[in-house]
């Protein structure tokens, strides 16, 4: 299968049409498991043992010491919360963004640029920004 190059402005290019649409199906599984323990109505929380390397160890501590957090496990859901932010961006971004674009190249390649137009492009925007057009 022929891959097409896929890119935005600020990221280096040579990675196809192929990898993008396995990882879209990589991240949409990943979401998935995150469903909410609905049928569990006897408890809402559940208690958990965690191994951390000293530094993070360390970095909860901190957290709670200077009264960020109330407690270790707050630091520890609020981490887990930006966690799932991160994914569910990622998500929208490739349902939303790199799909559509990844199928619109394959239905017409000849839309899509060369690796050399690419790093042409890259080159052409990298100077700009030097003397301070963009």
């Amino acid at each position: 299968m022929e891959t097409y190059p896929f890119w935005m402005d600020d990221e280096v290019p040579g990675i196809g049409i192929d990898q993008l649409l396995l990882a879209s199906r990589q991240w949409s599984s990943r979401i998935e498991s995150y469903s909410p323990l609905t049928d569990s109505p006897m408890r809402s929380t559940q208690q958990m043992s965690i191994t951390l390397p000293l530094e993070m160890a360390a970095l909860v501590k901190a957290k709670v010491a200077t009264g960020e957090y109330a407690s270790e496990s707050e630091v520890i859901r609020d981490g887990l919360r930006a966690l799932l932010a991160r994914d569910r961006a990622m998500e929208d971004w490739l349902r939303d963004e790199v799909i559509p674009a990844a199928t619109a190249l394959e239905a017409k390649p000849e839309l899509g640029l060369s690796p050399e137009q690419v790093r042409e492009h890259m080159a052409a925007r990298r100077q700009r920004k030097g003397t301070g057009e963009v």
